[in-house]
């Protein structure tokens, strides 16, 4: 067996290992979520957050061209934190500014700690120490949201944030429904081993009923769903059937629960607006509306996907950014102003990822596919108004850059982004782990490397 598939099966035995432990936490009785907002394309984040020193942003400036933020144009804090924030994103600002988001600096897909030496020695990835396909959308987006790089993400049919599901579904021992819900569809991050999520519609939530209830089309539904619970209600021979007969009955409770507590939480029941024009407020409105229903859902632990496209800025960079930015920044903006309403504010973390950061260098009027990049963290558990991780070298053939249109090495990994999260949620030292095998590559402290919720 090579180094390769014995590591990988090294990691498919933690995984089961994991899935032995996802009754240990049915102690907890507080109450936490949280929401992992993803930016498909490979978002752009040197043009979100700038350096502010005069020497990184001389470097900066230079390498970007005209994409680079002008100076004076950048929004800054009364306290210099080294980091200024684009000027279309003031609410992000703001929520920066009272210390209630913070940004990673130059989180990406590794395997361990890689330097532009490691890097460049590097004529292939066959030696396990550069995660495979770097750069490609499709592959770094799985690696990216499965907690694994390399050839283990396309076996591990789970994701990181479905595998911390599996733990946590404990903590809600009273709910029909899981802990995970997904707002955009299918995805790499929320499936589970043993935990599926709901995809819920952000306008109309399951509506599983909605063609089977006796109010919705008269005595004709009234008739359907008689059938059905007729037909779920007979004894199945047959072990598959019985199971999906059981299955279907459960989502047909479920949906009927989510239903009933999502009518006490209408969309427009908030006196915090949103852009019901906007796909991503749209996804937020309807994440504020589950944690609104979490005592009637019986949840003490709830994890959210949602996302949001077109940051694939090959070109046009500028007027395209000039559209995804205010739209970010006001879902944003608007959906942690509810969770104030609500009271949650605490009990909530966002956290913004993408595929992987872009180049710093121009390519006409946009940028390519990058490795490392900023991402943001918003809640009131977050100590913010801080940058966690360290300001790359902006300057190309620089000591981050890897040699290619300044695609910067990342000094942040996946593992211990997530792991921070994850531990922020309650999963143990041991599971995170488990949730993360590749994360003792960075150390035993790698909790007080980014020591960013409190």
């Amino acid at each position: 067996m090579g180094s390769g598939a014995a590591a990988m099966n090294g990691k498919l035995s933690l995984i089961q290992s994991a899935l032995a432990n996802t009754g240990g936490y049915g102690g907890l009785s507080d109450y936490k979520s949280l929401v992992c907002v993803f930016l498909y394309g490979g978002s752009d984040s040197f043009n979100l957050f700038i350096p502010t020193a005069a020497a990184d942003y001389d470097a900066y400036a230079a390498s970007r061209g005209n994409l680079a933020v002008p100076r004076d144009a950048m929004l800054t804090g009364n306290t210099d934190t080294g980091i200024g924030f684009n000027p279309l994103l003031p609410n992000l600002h703001a929520l920066y500014d009272r210390g209630d988001a913070a940004v990673i600096a130059n989180v990406g897909n590794l395997i361990q700690p890689v330097t532009r030496q490691d890097y460049l020695a590097s004529t292939n990835d066959s030696n396990g120490a550069i995660p495979n396909d770097l750069f490609a959308h499709n592959h770094q987006q799985e690696q990216w949201l499965k907690g694994f790089s390399s050839e283990a993400a396309g076996v591990i049919p789970s994701g990181w944030g479905g595998r911390m599901a599996d733990l946590l579904a404990s903590a809600n021992p009273g709910a029909t429904l899981p802990p995970s819900f997904s707002l955009a569809g299918s995805n790499f991050w929320l499936p589970g081993n043993n935990v599926q999520p709901l995809n819920i519609n952000a306008s109309n939530g399951l509506s599983l009923l909605t063609y089977l209830d006796d109010g919705v089309g008269g005595s004709s539904n009234l008739d359907r769903a008689s059938t059905l619970d007729r037909i779920l209600a007979y004894e199945q021979p047959h072990a598959l059937k019985a199971q999906a007969a059981a299955a279907l009955a459960r989502a047909k409770r479920g949906s009927a629960q989510l239903d009933a507590a999502l009518d006490v939480f209408p969309a427009d029941g908030f006196a915090t607006g949103h852009d019901a024009d906007s796909r991503l407020a749209q996804q937020l409105r309807m994440v504020a509306r589950l944690i609104a229903s979490r005592e009637a859902l019986g949840m003490h632990r709830q994890i959210f996907f949602v996302a949001a496209g077109g940051w694939d800025t090959h070109d046009n960079q500028t007027p395209r950014l000039n559209l995804l930015l205010p739209d970010l920044d006001r879902s944003l903006g608007d959906f942690q102003a509810t969770l104030d309403e609500l009271g949650a504010s605490q009990s909530v973390t966002t956290f913004t990822a993408s595929d992987f950061g872009r180049t710093l260098t121009i390519n006409g009027d946009g940028s390519d596919h990058g490795w490392g990049g900023h991402y943001l963290t918003i809640g009131g558990a977050v100590n913010g108004g801080a940058v966690y991780g360290t300001l790359p070298n902006f300057e190309i053939g620089g000591s981050d850059d890897s040699g290619d249109k300044g695609r910067l090495i990342p000094s942040v990994s996946i593992n211990q982004y997530g792991a921070m999260l994850a531990q922020w949620m309650g999963v143990s030292d041991t599971d995170v782990h488990e949730i993360f095998p590749d994360l003792h590559h960075f150390g035993s402290d790698w909790s007080n490397q980014i020591a960013l919720l409190g």
